[in-house]
This record gives C-alpha cells, structure tokens and sequence, in this order.
C-alpha cells in the first residue's frame, strides 16, 4: 500500500562484565546510536520512531530537526553509502558503514513502534533483502515501518520500489511512503537525481513529518 503525504580503549586482564560493556559500547558507536543511561531515557528513546537512512537521511538532518518538534522527532541514524544489506564505500579509504540490517539488529531492544526506512540507492535491494529486513523488525515487535521509496531520475531504482511495491502485501506493518511519485515533478529538489538541493532537503524533511503525524 502506498502512502501518499502532503508536503510537507597495560595488559591487565579486564574483567569479563566489563569486556562484555566494552564490547557493546564499540558496537552502538559504530552504529551511530549514543546509549541511553537509565531507565527513563531508554524509555523515551522506545517511545520515539526512529528513522534509518543513508546520505539523503544524513545530509538532511538539519531539515528534518527543523520540520519536527523534539516531542515527535525520530532518532534519526543516517550515513553516506549505507546499503539495506550491502554498504558501498564513498572512496577506496573509507570504511564502509553499517547497513539497515546491521543497525536494527545493534538496536534491538531500543526500537520503538515505528521505523521510517530511507533505503535502497546503494545496494539495489531485491524482494530477499526487504523480507530479511522485515523479519528482523517483526521480530522486534515494530507496528508500523515506513518505507521511502526511491527516486527513479536514475537508471536501475525501478526494481527496487517493484519489490517495496510487492513486499507491502506480505507484511502487515508495511507501508510504503512514495516519494518517487510525490517528487516526480520537481527537478529544483535535486543534485543528480539522488541526492537533494536545499530546497529538495526542506521537501523531504515535510514530507517525513506529515508521515509520521499521520501514525502518531
């Protein structure tokens, strides 16, 4: 179903319960997610969505803190050439990030009833890699996942919203936000077909926000 939204760390040995903190410290470091300390914040990061992107999320970040109140902002989790399953690397130097997969699975336990997915320019994702991702956020009892759509100004990203397209029948929780469709008409919103303007940044970010304030 789509979703159409209007604009919008000395070898002392360690000891093991602090190898074990160590461990997991390094691992939400490396997802982006800074922990939360004490019942109530953990609290309050589950009953935020979170919202899990690559560049388009990253670079739009500013915008999207603009557009939406810190009350029913998401924990936003964005990083240049993040993949759903596969992460590509900007330059031959530099570490390829986390996937989608990767940083639900570091996030277990912490997600909340909505997760807004911006997905599937790096790694062309497939009707496998949705259900894979699917599964992982079913498990964690998610209600609702809010899947952006792809730009198709670029050869190749029509498979993709195909597969998204056929996904949401098999998944209950599913819903497809379509942004291919909303920004079909406005070439100002973007750098290469991809990538966004400032314009096309304010454009995403309402167009998020009214999706979520339509779950909330």
């Amino acid at each position: 179903m789509a979703l159409h939204v209007p604009l919008p760390p000395g070898r002392r040995r360690v000891p093991r319960r602090a190898t074990i903190f160590v461990a997991f410290c390094a691992v939400a470091s490396a997802v982006g997610v800074v922990a939360a300390t004490g019942t109530a914040a953990a609290s309050s990061h589950r009953s935020r969505p979170y919202m899990i992107g690559d560049s388009i999320t990253a670079w739009s970040e500013p915008q999207l803190r603009e557009v939406m109140p810190s009350s029913s902002r998401p924990v936003i989790v964005g990083a240049p050439c993040r993949g759903l399953v596969v992460s590509c690397r900007a330059t031959s130097k530099d570490a390829r990030p986390p996937t989608g997969l990767a940083v639900i699975r570091a996030l277990r336990g912490r997600l909340g009833r909505v997760v807004v997915i911006e997905l599937g320019y790096n790694d062309t994702p497939g009707k496998h890699a949705i259900d894979k991702v699917m599964k992982e956020l079913h498990r964690q009892h998610v209600r609702r996942v809010l899947w952006i759509n792809l730009s198709e100004r670029q050869y190749g990203y029509r498979s993709t919203n195909r597969a998204l397209a056929s996904a949401a029948p098999r998944w209950s929780e599913l819903r497809i936000l379509d942004w291919r469709t909303y920004s079909k008409y406005h070439g100002s919103w973007f750098i290469d077909g991809v990538h966004l303007t400032g314009k096309g940044k304010i454009a995403f970010a309402r167009f998020v926000a009214a999706a979520l304030r339509r779950v909330s």
